[in-house]
């Protein structure tokens, strides 16, 4: 599967497109667009991958995705098994050009904070839990909405999350697409390899065959176009996928350790304090105790 571009959604009488999508999964698509996009996530789950960012996303969360950054919301593997239920995914996606309201909207002395949450979201952005609730109600209300009311209504959204103090870039940096065809093509089968087998043992030469290159020259160039050495970015992935079954409070550590891909627990230990600042034991105890406190 490689890095696609999609043509825009919207409909040739609206200025921008919302829907409400109810699904057994999310499409596994690694892809950019011209336009922005909202996705809230009403009922969902997975690993979420942003420019160069890797994450866990879930039920009632908000982001903001810039023009032309690669991005991919997936699902954690039992959602695309047969025996899902058909809508265990139920989420909004808005999809809008900077300019849907003219060229020279954007300059105006009122829409300064607006043109500055278009240029952060070019890192890519998610909202605290309490701004997410401050709009919900006026985005489902986006969905079948029609004419003047549904710009004002997504400019109210806009406006909400633009004077929002409460909020997250994903990315250190913008990350937007500029890729080639041919690079397209390279990292989209790259990424999908490392995240459809992230729990096996992966090594170098292989995945650099897949991009047509040699060790050396891939590490280089997935390096440049990810800000991360690639074992950095495997790593990631799979403690991601730990802290997924962490939660769950199903298996050992130790056995978590291993589903995930570490070949050892001193290994798996290290790397999760150092991208999580905690142990894994932790972690589990603060989930649980959050858990026991709602």
């Amino acid at each position: 599967m490689k890095l696609t571009y999609k043509q825009t959604e919207k409909r040739p009488e609206n200025s921008f497109l919302a829907r409400q999508d109810r699904l057994p999964c999310i499409e596994q698509n690694w892809h950019f667009h011209k336009e922005l996009e909202l996705i809230y996530f009403i009922k969902s789950s997975g690993t979420r991958y942003v420019g160069n960012s890797i994450g866990s996303f879930g039920p009632g969360e908000l982001y903001l995705i810039g023009s032309n950054v690669p991005h991919l919301f997936k699902n954690h593997k039992e959602y695309y098994q047969d025996q899902q239920e058909s809508e265990a995914v139920n989420l909004i996606v808005i999809k809008f050009e900077s300019n849907f309201l003219g060229r020279e909207f954007l300059d105006i002395t009122e829409s300064q904070k607006l043109k500055s949450l278009f240029q952060l979201a070019d890192r890519g952005i998610k909202f605290s839990k309490a701004t997410t609730y401050m709009v919900h109600n006026l985005i489902t209300g986006l969905v079948g909405d029609q004419g003047l009311s549904s710009v004002v209504g997504l400019l109210k959204v806009l406006d909400t999350l633009s004077i929002s103090e409460n909020y997250k870039t994903l990315c250190s940096e913008v990350i937007a697409n500029t890729y080639n065809n041919n690079e397209k093509d390279r990292m989209g089968k790259v990424i999908t390899f490392l995240t459809e087998n992230f729990e096996k043992k992966i090594e170098l030469e292989k995945v650099a065959s897949i991009a047509h290159m040699t060790p050396n020259a891939f590490c280089r160039y997935f390096k440049k176009r990810t800000r991360k050495s690639f074992t950095q970015y495997l790593n990631e992935i799979r403690l991601r996928n730990a802290c997924k079954l962490l939660i769950e409070g199903e298996m050992q550590i130790s056995t978590i350790c291993y589903q995930s891909g570490f070949n050892t627990l001193t290994n798996f230990n290290r790397q999760f304090k150092a991208l999580m600042n905690i142990t894994p034991t932790e972690y589990m105890h603060r989930y649980n105790q959050k858990k026991e406190a709602v």
